[in-house]
């Protein structure tokens, strides 16, 4: 009878287990409401002609939706999810073909995202430190990627669209939503924020009022930037879940007011003759910036606040088993301040018998001068009960007083505690000592030898603000004289003062070429002091590529009369815009070129080329020079650096060239990486990024980072060569 009854408890059980709860039901309803909103609203923000929202919001509350539903619901809320997104592009008046492409698209979204969320994941998901929130970024990549690349094969089956600029924006705009939505459906410690409802509300009212001050009362593109750091203050003193809110309406205001033809970001547009998608873009990276200044940091103050909590405990814990222990001086009075417990330790630190002690004021066991003091810093009268009394109110449990004086001085660490009665009331106060004379011994010398570091680190920094400083003043002082020089042997060489004969024109171009090295070497000085105390700056403007190559090929080029070299150039026909400084870009480019004539015998070949891979415009300079030793590669971006190579053979140079050109493309962004052989030549490549380049120059490293990977030069399709110069 039992087995069978139990037998069909459990059928019930497994019965109830398929039967879902109301509250689930009217959970997923309401999603489900919120997602067919959301894919509404993000579709009355997609571009005529175009096929991508600036924002889907549907994308991130969908993959919220899928993750906290149960299991054997997903399959049917995902198609459900691709139905609402094909109705939302339906509604505004796309092609069926062009709606089930895009539907389906951020449907797969959704999925990938919640799988590789889930992941690895027994329990429900949680966003609780760094670790985490780099799990989260990952998958809403992934999740955004097959957006991107759904809505592209869309584009391209269709017609409808632009291929890669509706990979990008597919991209950005589930980025953007699920970076913003996700969160509220992860779980986070139940931790209440630092700040009090006042701060809170001041918050709220700050960050909702200064983002509607710069999307609807400025044009200013790099005002949108005063929105961000307030996510810092959000994530350091308010809830994860409060601030993720206020991201929402940050998020909602900037699309609104930018989808309506206002603000700084809907600016960008006419300003700079840019695609929709493109200006979406831009809205796209403030939302997905603000998302990411607030998650790392939300889940770092939540794990900090987690293992302060921790070591609070532990702490305490340790505290009452060392205060409880032999070796600690335990001493307890009444309400009088009368000595009721005097354990032997005491007796020892405070050289006198308990027999003695015990009953007796507590005030007899410290000077009248250290009494004093300690009713100083407390505020209170000088005795043992009031000392205590004011301790305990101000929270200074732990205290250190003084005992003795001269040889005989000791330090205690005391920790008072009160004694309540069976009422509550104070009955007492209970005093532990330690001994931490040569603890605070040890601490006060430690302090010391940092002061002597931190005065000798001030006086290395002085040193090198001064080296700095007198580089520049020197650089500056020696490049008048040198260009006055310059002039004078262009006077010289016009005949401006009477015709010269070839021999002392000969003479004279050898003092004009020399004076325009020295001008290069002072530039170069100059150059590296701004690197040092970062002042170097661009002026980032869009650009094509290809005037700087032909610049700087041109300059290099020019020079080479005497020279058995064959340059070639190799361009894409198409032009190659980008967002940097065309000066800095071709010095840098320059200083490339120039390495590689100088470091390539007569006979020899110098190629150089510009190409776009993988949405960034790459450069390379490749030549059969001489190359440079494997073990010396790591050092090439070291300022003075010359390979031995190169000292061998005499060649001239200043080992600055490369850290120059480093720097510039670090301002820009990108990345440079050599491949050499000693004797075969050697290929620099540049990576430079979309986007807009940082203005000031970090101070730059003295040694070169990273492996030096190899590199395989392919001929560019469709490319033009310029002929080249022997």
């Amino acid at each position: 009878m039992q087995q069978g009854q139990s037998s069909g408890d459990a059928v019930v059980r497994r019965a109830h287990r398929h039967v879902a709860s109301p509250r689930a039901l009217l959970r997923v309803a309401l999603l489900l409401l919120a997602v067919a909103v959301a894919a509404w609203l993000g579709s009355l923000s997609i571009a005529p002609g175009g096929l991508v929202p600036a924002v889907w919001p549907a994308g991130g509350l969908a993959a919220g939706m899928l993750l906290v539903s149960p299991h054997r619901w997903r399959l049917p809320l995902l198609g459900v999810v691709g139905a609402v997104g094909v109705l939302a592009h339906l509604g505004v008046g796309l092609p069926p073909v062009v709606a089930a492409g895009a539907g389906a698209s951020y449907a797969l979204a959704s999925w990938t995202t919640r799988c590789l969320l889930v992941r690895g994941h027994t329990g429900r998901v949680a966003l609780l430190e760094p670790g985490d929130v780099s799990r989260m970024i990952g998958a809403v990549a992934g999740g955004s990627l097959v957006a991107g690349a759904g809505l592209a094969l869309t584009a391209v089956l269709t017609g409808h669209g632009r291929a890669w600029l509706t990979l990008l924006s597919g991209f950005g705009s589930t980025a953007a939503a699920t970076l913003v939505l996700l969160p509220l459906f992860l779980r986070t410690l139940p931790y209440a924020a630092l700040s009090g409802t006042r701060e809170r509300l001041a918050q709220a009212v700050i960050t909702v009022g200064t983002t509607s001050a710069v999307f609807l009362a400025t044009d200013v593109p790099p005002v949108v930037f005063v929105v961000m750091p307030m996510f810092a203050w959000h994530a350091y003193r308010g809830s994860l879940r409060g601030a993720t809110v206020l991201l929402t309406v940050v998020a909602a205001i900037g699309t609104a007011v930018t989808e309506l033809g206002h603000g700084p970001i809907w600016s960008l547009g006419p300003r700079y003759d840019l695609a929709p998608e493109l200006v979406d873009g831009v809205l796209q990276l403030f939302v997905i910036d603000c998302a990411l200044i607030l998650l790392p940091l939300s889940a770092m103050v939540t794990q900090q606040r987690a293992a302060a909590a921790r070591a609070r405990a532990e702490r305490q814990t340790l505290e009452r088993v060392v205060y409880s222990a032999a070796g600690t001086a335990i001493v307890a009075t009444d309400r009088a301040g009368l000595i009721t417990v005097f354990n032997p330790q005491a007796e020892e630190v405070f050289s006198r018998p308990g027999s003695e002690a015990i009953g007796r004021p507590a005030d007899l066991l410290w000077s009248v001068t250290e009494l004093r003091q300690q009713a100083r810093d407390l505020r209170t009268d000088a005795d043992v009960t009031s000392l205590c009394r004011a301790a305990v109110a101000s929270g200074e449990l732990d205290r250190l007083w003084h005992l003795g004086r001269g040889d005989d001085a000791r330090v205690l660490r005391m920790i008072v505690s009160p004694l309540p009665d069976a009422d509550g009331a104070e009955a007492g106060y209970l005093m532990t000592a330690e001994d931490v004379t040569e603890r605070e011994a040890a601490q006060r010398l430690l302090v010391q030898t940092l002061e002597h570091q931190r005065v000798a680190v001030a006086r290395l920094q002085e040193l090198e603000r001064v080296k700095g400083d007198f580089v520049s003043t020197v650089s500056h002082e020696l490049r008048t004289p040198i260009t006055s020089i310059i002039g004078y042997t262009e006077v010289l060489e016009d005949g401006m003062v009477g015709e010269l004969s070839a021999a002392q024109l000969d003479i004279v171009d050898r003092v004009d070429r020399n004076g325009r090295r020295l001008l290069l070497l002072v530039e170069d000085l100059l150059t590296l002091s701004q690197i040092e105390t970062s002042r170097l700056e661009i002026q980032p403007e869009t650009i094509d590529l290809r005037e700087v190559m032909r610049g700087a090929h041109d300059a290099v080029t020019a020079s080479l009369a005497q020279r058995l070299l064959d340059v070639t150039l190799t361009l894409p026909a198409v032009p190659v815009h980008h967002e940097g400084d065309p000066r800095q870009l071709e010095r840098m480019v320059t200083n490339l070129l120039t390495n590689a004539v100088k470091f390539t015998p007569d006979g020899g070949e110098v190629q150089i080329g510009l190409r776009a891979e993988a949405g960034q415009s790459v450069i390379t300079v490749a030549d059969t020079g001489i190359g440079i030793p494997e073990e010396e590669q790591q050092q090439l971006f070291t300022r003075f650096f010359r390979s031995s190579t190169a000292t061998e053979q005499a060649i001239p140079g200043t080992g600055l060239g490369l850290t120059i050109a480093r720097a510039i493309v670090a301002l820009h962004g990108g990345t440079v990486s050599i491949a050499s052989r000693d004797g075969h030549g050697t290929t620099v490549r540049v990576q430079l990024p979309p986007g807009v380049p940082t203005v000031v120059a970090e101070r730059a490293p003295d040694a070169a980072a990273g492996d030096v990977p190899t590199l395989v030069l392919a001929p560019e399709p469709g490319g033009v060569a310029t002929p080249s110069v022997a």
